[in-house]
C-alpha cells in the first residue's frame, strides 16, 4: 500500500463530497481477516474486505516524529455469541495488523477506490478483551506499533553455542570462553 498520496487521492481529500473509509487486516494463521468500515465487499490489491459498517471502530492513531512505539484500539461491536466463542479460543497476541485509510468515488452507482489506500498503522495485537453489555458483545483489540520490538530485550547471547545455532560451521566465538581467565603479557616481556 502507498505511503504517499496520489494526485487523485489528494483531489478527493480536497473535494466537498469526500467518502472516506478505513480497512483493517488481521494476519491470523491460516486465514487473514479483512474488514472495512463500509457495506458489502471491497477489493483492495486483489484481496476481499468484508463490510462491517458502523460495527468497526478505530481509536485515534498517533503519529510521532520521535522513534517510539505508539498503539491504538480496534473495537468490533454487535458480535454474535457463535463468533465470540471462536474468539475465546484464538491466540491473538502477536498477530500482525495493518490499518489503511482510503477514499471512495461513486461513478455510475458503482463504488470505486481512488488510488491506493494509505497505510496508517502497522503493528501487532497486544491484547484482546471482550466487553459484554446486555444483548450485545464487543471485542476490543489493543494493537501496538512494530517499534515495540525495540523495547524488548533480546534473548540471544554472544556465546559459541548460540552462534552455532545460527551458523553451524562458524568458529568465530569458539575461543571466547578460554579468554576469560587468560593472562596476556603485553609489550614483549616474559615471565
Amino acid at each position: 500500500m502507498a505511503r504517499t498520496l496520489g494526485t487523485d487521492f489528494q483531489a478527493q481529500l480536497d473535494s466537498s463530497q469526500l467518502q472516506p473509509f478505513h480497512a483493517v487486516s488481521f494476519w491470523f494463521s491460516p486465514d487473514k481477516l479483512n474488514l472495512w468500515t463500509g457495506y458489502n465487499e471491497l477489493f483492495i490489491d486483489s484481496e476481499t474486505y468484508v463490510g462491517s459498517g458502523n460495527l468497526l471502530e478505530i481509536a485515534n492513531i498517533e503519529e510521532s516524529g520521535e522513534v517510539r512505539a505508539t498503539g491504538t484500539k480496534i473495537t468490533l461491536s454487535g458480535i454474535p455469541s457463535s463468533i465470540l466463542a471462536e474468539v475465546l479460543t484464538e491466540t491473538a497476541e502477536g498477530v500482525a495488523v495493518d490499518i489503511y485509510f482510503g477514499v471512495l468515488d461513486t461513478i455510475d452507482n458503482r463504488t470505486q477506490i481512488v488510488d491506493t489506500p494509505y497505510k496508517l498503522f502497522s503493528g501487532y495485537v497486544d491484547t484482546m478483551s471482550i466487553i459484554e453489555t446486555g444483548n450485545e458483545s464487543s471485542i476490543q483489540v489493543s494493537v501496538e506499533s512494530k517499534l515495540i520490538s525495540l523495547e524488548r530485550a533480546k534473548d540471544r547471547r554472544y556465546t559459541d553455542r548460540d552462534q552455532k545455532e545460527l551458523f553451524s560451521g562458524d568458529k568465530g566465538l569458539e575461543f571466547v570462553d578460554d579468554l576469560q581467565d587468560k593472562e596476556i603479557i603485553w609489550g614483549g616481556g616474559t615471565t
